[in-house]
C-alpha cells in the first residue's frame, strides 16, 4: 500500500512541489478514487479517426493510453507498462518509498497525421520522476503497427517544464512550455516558449521555433476565456456554476453565474506573480436564479482577489491565493465554445 500512496504522491509533484504542497497536507482515499476516475483529457483532434485503406482501426482513447507500453526514457532501461496511467519500479532501498516513476498526464492529447501516410497518432506527455527534486517530462508518439498499439518515438523535453499547450499542425508536434530561462531557478521557470518536432524515421527530430521566447507576464492570458473547474486541489466547482475569466488590458473580466466583473491586475516579479487590486472591483448587482450563486460569488471574488501568482498546468491556468493564512490554487480550463 505505501508503495501505490507513493506513487499518487508523484502526482503533486508533477503540477508543483512549491505551490500544489502548500495545499496538500494528508493522502486520503479520495486521492485514490480520483486518479482511479481521471478527469477528462484535453484532446486535440486534428483529423478523422476513420480506417485507412488497410482497414486499420485506430483507438488512442485515455484508458488504452493508460495501459500502454512506453519506451525511450532515460535511466530507465527497456519498457515500461502502465497501469491507470502510472508505472513505479522497484524501491532503490529494500522496503523503502522511494522508486523510479513514471505518469502519463491525462490532461492533454493531440491526434493527428504525423506522416506523409496521413494515418493519425497520438502524442501524448510522460512524467519521469527519479525520486529526487527532478520531474523529467517527455513525449511519446503512439502509432497502429499492424493493429498493435506501438511507441515509436520519445524524445526528452526538459526538467519541471510546465506545459501551456499540445497540438499537431502540418505533419508537426507544437509543445508551448513554461521553461527556466537564463536567470531562473529550475522551481519556478519564467521563459515562454515553443518547441517544434517532426516525425522522421520513427525519430523525433526538433525544428527551429521562429516564435520568440517571452517572460511568464499577465499579457500572454490574452485572447483566451477560461471556466473555473476547481476552487482549490480535490473542491471542484459544481456543474450548475458558471464562472469565466478573461484578461483584458490588465484586468481580470468575467462572470460568476449573471454578474460579470472587472479587476485590476498588476505584473510583478519574479515572472508569474501578480497583484490583484481589489480596491479597483466592480461587480453588477443582478439577482441570479441560482440559490448558491451569491455564496459562490462571494467565495469567489474573495479568492480571486487574493490572488498572488499565476502559471500552467497541463494546459490549464492555475491561479495561487492566500486567504485567512492558507494558500490554495483555482483551476482553470479553456472555456469551451
Amino acid at each position: 500500500m505505501k508503495r501505490f500512496i507513493s506513487v499518487f504522491m508523484s502526482l503533486f509533484a508533477i503540477y508543483s512541489s512549491t505551490i500544489m504542497a502548500a495545499e496538500i497536507t494528508t493522502l486520503g482515499s479520495h486521492v485514490i478514487e480520483l486518479q482511479q476516475k481521471p478527469s477528462s483529457s484535453l484532446t486535440t483532434y486534428t483529423t478523422d479517426l476513420r480506417p485507412s485503406s488497410n482497414d486499420q482501426s485506430f483507438d488512442y482513447s485515455l484508458p488504452v493510453l493508460q495501459q500502454a507500453y512506453y519506451q525511450g526514457i532515460d535511466s530507465i532501461g527497456g519498457t515500461v507498462h502502465l497501469r491507470q496511467g502510472l508505472w513505479a519500479g522497484e524501491p532503490y532501498q529494500p522496503g523503502g518509498n522511494v522508486m523510479p516513476q513514471v505518469m502519463l498526464l491525462n490532461d492533454l492529447i493531440a491526434i493527428g497525421p504525423l506522416t506523409a501516410n496521413n494515418d493519425p497518432m497520438a502524442v501524448v506527455l510522460l512524467n519521469y520522476s527519479p525520486g529526487g527534486s527532478g520531474q523529467y517530462l517527455y513525449i511519446a508518439v503512439m502509432a497502429y503497427q499492424h493493429n498493435k498499439l506501438v511507441n515509436i518515438a520519445t524524445h526528452y523535453v526538459g526538467d519541471r517544464v510546465r506545459v501551456k499547450g499540445l497540438m499537431i499542425k502540418n505533419h508537426q508536434i507544437i509543445v508551448d512550455v513554461i521553461q527556466a530561462g537564463k536567470n531562473d531557478p529550475a522551481c519556478c521557470p519564467g521563459d515562454v516558449a515553443r518547441h517544434i518536432w517532426i516525425l522522421k524515421q520513427n525519430k523525433l527530430v526538433e525544428t527551429p521555433s521562429h516564435q520568440p521566447i517571452v517572460r511568464l507576464t499577465p499579457a500572454i492570458l490574452a485572447n483566451t476565456e477560461w471556466q473555473l473547474e476547481s476552487w482549490r486541489y480535490g473542491d471542484p466547482v459544481s456543474n450548475s456554476s458558471k464562472i469565466s475569466l478573461r484578461y483584458i488590458n490588465g484586468h481580470f473580466v468575467g462572470m460568476v453565474d449573471c454578474n460579470n466583473y472587472t479587476i485590476t491586475v498588476k505584473p510583478l516579479l519574479p515572472p508569474g506573480s501578480i497583484k490583484v487590486l481589489g480596491q479597483h472591483a466592480a461587480v453588477t448587482t443582478r439577482t441570479c436564479s441560482a440559490p448558491l450563486a451569491p455564496h459562490y460569488q462571494k467565495r469567489y471574488l474573495e479568492q480571486l482577489t487574493n490572488v498572488t501568482q499565476f502559471t500552467y498546468f497541463a494546459g490549464k491556468l492555475a491561479l495561487t491565493y492566500q486567504v485567512n493564512h492558507h494558500t490554495g490554487v483555482m483551476i482553470f480550463s479553456t472555456l469551451k465554445k
